[in-house]
């Protein structure tokens, strides 16, 4: 579970080309449902926590900003993890949709609290690319996790 949470914490700050930046999923958000998901007592809300501190570390942002978006959406996803694991594919994926949505409106309203400047629209595109690759992550996440 670290060694996943550390692998899409390093993903998220990879560099990477300007073009191709605007459509950077959020790869430490997704493990970290995955893992609310599949095993919310092994890290669950404690790994949404920590793994949010270590994001507003990394992008400077204020402190809390992204644990508290993680930790909210993580309880949203642990609450609803019966009903994602026996959904459709395209069901995961809607329900993720609507997560990373979550996740991502928390971020715009602290943004907007604290008097930082509101990012462009491709802040919304990352919810759609990280529900596109939702079923990739849980194939290979899955296999992984088996291991």
């Amino acid at each position: 579970m670290a060694l996943s949470a550390l692998v899409a914490l390093a993903l998220a700050v990879l560099p990477l080309p300007a073009v191709l930046d605007a459509f950077r999923p959020d790869f430490l958000v997704l493990v970290v449902f995955y893992w609310c998901i599949e095993s919310p007592r092994a890290g669950g809300l404690s790994l949404a926590f920590f793994s949010g501190l270590a994001l507003d570390v990394i992008h400077g942002v204020v402190l809390g900003q992204h644990a508290l978006a993680l930790t909210l959406m993580g309880a949203w996803a642990t609450h609803l993890r019966l009903r994602i694991r026996v959904f459709s594919v395209l069901s995961q994926c809607l329900t993720i949709f609507a997560l990373l949505t979550g996740y991502q409106f928390v971020l715009f309203w602290v943004d907007g609290a604290t008097g930082n400047p509101v990012t462009t629209f491709s802040r919304w595109l990352a919810p759609f690319i990280g529900a596109l690759l939702w079923p990739v992550l849980v194939s290979v996440m899955g296999k992984a996790h088996e291991r």
